[in-house]
């Protein structure tokens, strides 16, 4: 059923066999009720969704015969949407479940000056990230990325232009993106600090402003994302 895409680890995928494992497999047999015979599709997360024909059943693992490949290439422009660290889980975790939906290319989350310091979950994170890969049938799976500041973002993403969300930007509308890697920058709920400011503008940011309206942390950065929706 095309309605419900699994995911296979490339390491669980042959020339011609797949594996669902785990959770995957559950849900394929118990929940869904699959059976030996019947047909499904999984994605790799790199690109590629498989149509399978399911040969084998067991309680932690599904396999499947592959009977066709269908690969989707890179997109030519590249977003990814750099937040800092959100306090409370609930808002987290919808900034990342959105994020993965509208697009982002990969996800980095940074301690902004301004962030109050708290313990993220990269584990129940990345279960939010597969599960909204699958739900919005996406063929590339976004990586989550955790680093202490925007020096290190800025680091860490060398070849990428950056376009900073702030305050002042005197209400500059956002361009279509004219680069092939982008970097989406968003501050905390305080903002960013004048530090981290003139630091992008010495890495020669994009200023934009995301309207007259000041907006939370998690509404700042999904805004940001869909001020370029259509940038493919």
């Amino acid at each position: 059923m095309m309605d419900n895409v699994f995911f296979a680890h490339p390491e669980h995928i042959s020339a011609n066999r797949l594996e669902l494992v785990d959770q995957e497999a559950a849900h394929a047999s118990k929940v869904l009720r699959f059976n030996v015979g019947d047909e499904l599709y999984a994605s790799d997360g790199k690109g590629n969704l498989y149509k399978a024909q399911v040969s084998s059943i067991s309680k932690k693992s599904v396999l499947a015969n592959i009977l066709e490949t269908n690969s989707e290439p890179e997109p030519t422009i590249k977003k990814v949407l750099v937040f800092g660290a959100i306090k409370k889980r609930d808002r987290l975790e919808f900034a990342v479940e959105k994020a993965v939906e509208l697009g982002a290319w990969e996800i980095c989350i940074f301690n902004a000056d301004h962030s109050e310091r708290s313990r993220i979950n990269e584990e129940r994170l990345q279960s939010i990230v597969l599960s909204a890969f699958k739900q919005s049938k996406r063929r590339w799976l976004p990586e989550v990325h955790y680093l202490n500041s925007l020096d290190d973002v800025f680091d860490h993403y060398l070849t990428y232009h950056p376009v900073m969300a702030h305050v002042e930007a005197d209400n500059r509308q956002a361009e279509s993106l004219s680069y092939d890697k982008n970097l989406l920058l968003v501050g905390p709920e305080g903002g960013f600090s004048d530090r981290e400011v003139e630091l992008a503008k010495k890495k020669h940011a994009q200023m934009i402003s995301l309207g007259k309206n000041r907006l939370r942390a998690e509404t700042a950065a999904l805004t940001m994302l869909s001020q370029f929706l259509f940038t493919e």
